[in-house]
């Protein structure tokens, strides 16, 4: 439940926030009257898939993990955030909702702004928009090197990642967790994270008894970890180095169009007319001249800007489409790849640059065709989202692979946009309890 902080819980203040400590005094004195000091409880769901955003959050204290869940109920996290960012990006690249579960994992207090506030100051832009702009950017390197970390890496790096970056985001060595919900979070099995802490412990890096774990060696996690918790936390302090108001000061903003008309009135009548009127005229040609010049270069100025800032938010989406940790396809209406994301190009073993060359159909076990065939006639010609699981073949890197399709045809009905998830794990357990083949799992 969220609720409005106390007092007698912790002394309010926004620069506990690094973000808003970034921010120009007047800007954060300004924004203070518009934000709320809350309470966030362990479990509060801040942004459900699919939602719209009432609110962002700037955290203090708490600490709140952003997952992917599928329709069974696994879970992993994608990324989390602290006292380093803010929650809510999709706002701040003109977003309405998110398709992740953005909850609460570590009790704390946060200050809350309003959703049209937040995206007013993001339209009008100036320091909040910069630096909330550069924390997605942090945000997607953190959310790309989990993806890489999931398939690369070793439990027990994961581990150390895991806790370090959470450690970085409060105070002191001690961590209140269970490990359940680790293993939730890293999208693995309790027994594979129970063996880990295992070895951590017999180390001597970490103490650990039921749902307390205590670093006792941080340097040497940091020995253990793999590289992408230096990746990632390389990113963060660089991009907090930079200042936004010097960052500001190096692009050349025009002076309002108000104020160059009024100096050029001034100089205009400081120079007064000469003895004949026709010489006045032509003063009075030229200064207006002049004015729609330099108006014409503000405008032009302005829509630079514009365009700029319209390059550093496509360049955002896109490292989110291509990073994100599901495959995502899109088909013309004769099932060829015309388009696909980094995670779906190694789930079928291609190279990503040559998709184009691919029918998804030439992937999909034999049995399991017919099923695929028909769900793309439906999505195409319902325009309406559609479901199946069907089995890819094997290749060189992996054996066969139970998938989930999630799929919607654009307006006009000519393409497929479809999201892949591997479900091959969840598969497997559900044949080893009830008897059936694999190739049970073509179904819509």
């Amino acid at each position: 439940m969220i609720e409005d902080a106390t007092p007698d819980t912790l002394i309010p203040d926004p620069r506990q926030n690094r973000l808003l400590a970034a921010l120009p005094a007047k800007v954060l004195t300004r924004l203070s009257d518009e934000m709320d000091w809350v309470s966030l409880a362990a479990g509060d769901v801040l942004i459900g898939p699919g939602e719209g955003q009432a609110h962002v959050y700037f955290p203090t204290t708490c600490i709140v993990s952003m997952t992917s869940a599928t329709e069974c109920g696994a879970s992993t996290e994608l990324a989390i955030t602290g006292n380093d960012g803010v929650v809510g990006f999709p706002l701040v690249l003109g977003g309405e909702t998110s398709p992740y579960q953005i909850t609460v994992r570590r009790a704390g207090c946060a200050y809350r702004l309003r959703a049209e506030t937040m995206t007013s100051e993001v339209e009008e832009g100036g320091a909040l928009q910069r630096l909330a702009l550069r924390y997605t950017q942090a945000l997607v390197t953190q959310m790309a090197q989990s993806v890489v970390c999931y398939r690369h890496h070793a439990i027990d790096q994961q581990l150390c990642r895991w806790l370090l970056f959470n450690l970085d985001l409060q105070s002191g060595n001690e961590l209140d967790v269970t490990q359940e919900l680790i293993a939730s979070k890293l999208g693995v099995r309790r027994e594979g994270i129970t063996e880990a802490a295992g070895k951590l412990q017999a180390d001597e890096l970490i103490r650990y008894r039921r749902g307390h774990i205590t670093v006792t060696d941080r340097a040497g996690l940091e020995a253990r970890v793999c590289e992408c918790y230096g990746v990632v936390r390389t990113e963060y302090q660089r991009l907090f180095r930079l200042d936004p108001a010097q960052q500001a000061g190096k692009r050349s903003r025009p002076t309002s169009v108000v104020a160059l008309r009024a100096r050029a009135e001034a100089n205009l009548k400081s120079s007064g007319p000469g003895p004949l009127e026709a010489v006045w005229d032509v003063q009075r040609v030229v200064h207006e001249l002049r004015v729609h010049q330099l108006e014409l270069e503000t405008h032009n100025e302005e829509l630079r800007n514009a365009y700029e800032e319209a390059d550093a938010l496509r360049a955002q989406l896109a490292d989110i489409y291509d990073f994100a940790p599901v495959g995502y396809f899109t088909l013309n209406a004769l099932g060829a790849i015309i388009k696909i994301n980094f995670t779906g190009a190694i789930l079928l073993d291609i190279k990503r640059s040559e998709h184009n060359r691919h029918r998804f159909a030439a992937f999909v076990k034999a049995e399991c065709l017919p099923t695929f065939k028909h769900f793309l006639i439906e999505v195409l010609e319902a325009r309406s989202k559609r479901k199946c699981e069907l089995v890819l073949v094997e290749n060189c890197h992996r054996p066969e692979t139970v998938v989930r399709i999630e799929a919607v045809a654009n307006e006009s009905g000519t393409e497929c946009r479809m999201v892949v998830s591997d479900v091959t794990a969840e598969r497997s357990e559900e044949v080893v309890l009830e008897g059936l083949e694999p190739s049970r799992a073509c179904s819509r």
